[in-house]
Formats: C-alpha cells, structure tokens, sequence
C-alpha cells in the first residue's frame, strides 16, 4: 500500500504549461526598464558632462564639486588637470572633471567674489 500526501492528479495540474515563457517576457521588461530608467539618462549626463568639460576655456568662470567658484586662468597641455584663479594672486590646480558647471560670464564679479 502507497501513501501519498500529494496525489498525482494535484501535482500535474500545479504546473502551468505556458510558465516559463510568461517569466522571460517579465525578466525583459524588467531589463527594458532599467535600461530606459537607469542606464539611457546617466549615458546622456555623461555625454553631456563630457561636451562641457571639452568645451572649457580661459576665462570661464567655473564652479567645482567642492563649492569653489573661479576663473579660468590656464589649460595645461595634459588635459587632466586646471588652473583655477579664485582670488587675486591665488591659484590653484585641481583635476578638470571636478569641475561641475560654467557660470555665466560676470557671475564672480556680481557676487563679489571677485573685485576688479
């Protein structure tokens, strides 16, 4: 005599026979979705960051990750690293991708920030 919990019938009705295409079509929306929610505007913020960074010149006044506010004063030849004037007769180098915006031109001075 065979005791069974489960009987045979219950056990085969327990899998649908369409499972696991309907768990493929849910696995890649929910990659659509982090691709068009996470992935597609962080791309852009970078291009976009990138196309600023390129774009820096002598005489822009800039703003830094760490608050500083600054103009300009020299674009070595290595491309990594400014020059920044944030006082009269203070410089300071610091790393180009620090850099977080270019101000509008007579920012510092409307501040005053910067005297001239």
């Amino acid at each position: 005599m065979s005791f069974s919990l489960i009987p045979a019938a219950y056990a085969a009705e327990a899998a649908p026979a369409g499972g696991d295409m309907s768990m493929m079509i849910v696995l890649v929306m929910c990659m659509l979705a982090v691709y068009f929610f996470v992935m597609r505007p962080n791309s852009k913020k970078r291009k976009e960051m990138q196309k600023l960074l390129d774009g820096l010149s002598v005489g822009d006044e800039v703003l830094t990750n760490g608050g500083i506010a600054g103009r300009i004063s020299k674009l070595p030849e290595n491309k990594e690293y400014v020059l920044i004037s944030v006082a009269d007769g203070i410089i300071i180098q610091m790393k180009r991708n620090y850099i977080v915006a270019v101000l509008p031109k007579g920012t510092l001075v409307a501040t005053g920030a910067e005297s001239k």
